[in-house]
């Protein structure tokens, strides 16, 4: 079977955090290179035929649209683009970012969470940011990060932090909206699937 090692673990390393992303593991695309025989648990042999990077970081695929519903809820000037200045920009307001799963295989040829096989979970590396840091509010991608979290993380480290479920970013994520999202922000009649997702983003991560 083929493992995925996760190629970032967490951002930023060393610098103070005070609000923390958690999503799951990035698309094979991003962790393979183009040519890679890939093999998972339905036994077929895959090349890897295609670069999804839109950048080398965090949800940087093509077809994740984390970081242009991050910049655009929050109203910030950042070329979405330009991941130099992305990374200043939460580095000096102290916002971190890591996923779930260090080292993973796959049901099948699929970025999806629920496609995930978690060979090592990356509590050590959470549980220590959690520790040396006075984070305020941690931010999941998927109910599906947010309940592997619940259940690998001692829970008198976030005993006192705000936890938030944050609505897919992926286009599957417009499909249907997760009970606690539209218990903690309903829903206005006259809004697209977008238009609330994307006023969800902002309510959310513009909590002090």
């Amino acid at each position: 079977m083929t493992i995925e090692v996760h190629p970032w673990k967490i951002f930023p390393k060393n610098s103070e955090i005070n609000k923390l992303i958690i999503g799951s593991f990035p698309p094979n695309k991003m962790v393979l290179p183009v040519g890679y025989k890939m093999r998972y648990l339905d036994g077929l042999d895959k090349v890897n035929d295609r670069d999804s990077k839109r950048f080398n970081f965090f949800y940087g695929s093509k077809q994740n649209g984390f970081w242009e519903l991050f910049i655009n809820s929050l109203k910030l000037k950042i070329d979405i683009d330009d991941l130099k200045v992305l990374k200043n920009w939460l580095r000096k307001n102290k916002w971190g970012v890591t996923d779930i799963v260090l080292k993973t295989t796959r049901k099948k040829d699929s970025p999806s969470d629920q496609d995930l096989v978690p060979k090592e979970w990356n509590t050590s590396l959470i549980e220590k940011a959690l520790n040396e840091n006075k984070i305020r509010h941690i931010y999941f991608t998927s109910k599906w990060v947010r309940n592997h979290f619940e259940k690998i993380i001692r829970p008198k480290l976030y005993k006192s932090i705000k936890l938030c479920t944050l609505i897919s970013p992926s286009p599957s994520g417009l499909r249907r909206f997760p009970k606690e999202v539209t218990l903690e922000l309903p829903r206005n009649e006259d809004e697209s699937n977008k238009e609330y997702r994307l006023r969800y983003y902002n309510f959310v991560l513009s909590i002090q």
